[in-house]
């Protein structure tokens, strides 16, 4: 699902805590999701997936080469 920019936000404050790195806050409140109207993701935890995506890539890249793949 595709989100317009209107309905994505930012912030450094949530629930009492401060974060440099902040939280992306999907506004999802004219969706039918009962009792839902946001969604908090923390940015530290998306640095930490693609980090890990990152690293995953390397090794498939390297699985290759050790292979004889392209």
């Amino acid at each position: 699902m595709l989100l317009s920019r209107d309905k994505i936000g930012y912030t450094t404050t949530y629930q009492g805590r401060t974060s440099e790195a902040g939280w992306l806050v999907l506004n999802i409140a004219n969706l039918d999701l009962e009792g839902v109207s946001k969604i908090y993701i923390d940015l530290r935890d998306v640095e930490e997936i693609r980090a890990g995506k990152s690293k995953e890539s390397e090794a498939l890249e390297k699985a290759k080469k050790l292979l004889g793949g392209e």
